[in-house]
């Protein structure tokens, strides 16, 4: 396989995952707006509040998902580049920078990424609501 087809093919992979990232994020936004809802009529059934909660739960899990097959696909992208013999500077510095950030996708920053809009839909939703 030469370089050329492996950035393709890691292109095509990161573009298809974008497509995903988008949906999650629609659907995130839709879970802010049950968390407010809930938050505001905070005489909510319990039953909705646990059913909120499994959706948003789902989608921050959902999203921590895509964001490691993005980390998978850039790092086997990079595995592939580093047992070609002859590569590009450009590919060089692609298969250093790969090792060592915390940055890429899968990692700690995306964790966090991940969680934190799924923690704060459950804090308005099970929270107490400022008195008025």
């Amino acid at each position: 396989m030469t370089e050329m087809q492996i950035w393709n093919i890691m292109q095509m992979g990161l573009i298809s995952n974008a497509m995903y990232f988008v949906g999650l994020v629609l659907l995130t936004w839709l879970g802010f707006r049950f968390a407010a809802k809930m938050r505001e009529t905070q005489d909510a059934e319990m039953l909705g509040k646990v059913m909120v909660s499994l959706f948003y739960v789902l989608i921050g899990l959902s999203f921590f998902n895509v964001n490691m097959i993005a980390g998978d696909i850039i790092m086997g992208s990079a595995d592939a580049m580093a047992a070609l013999a002859d590569r590009s500077a450009m590919a060089d510095n692609f298969v250093s920078d790969m090792s060592q950030s915390a940055l890429n996708p899968g990692g700690p920053l995306t964790i966090v990424f991940s969680l934190l809009p799924m923690v704060m839909q459950l804090l308005m939703t099970w929270g107490k609501a400022p008195s008025k």
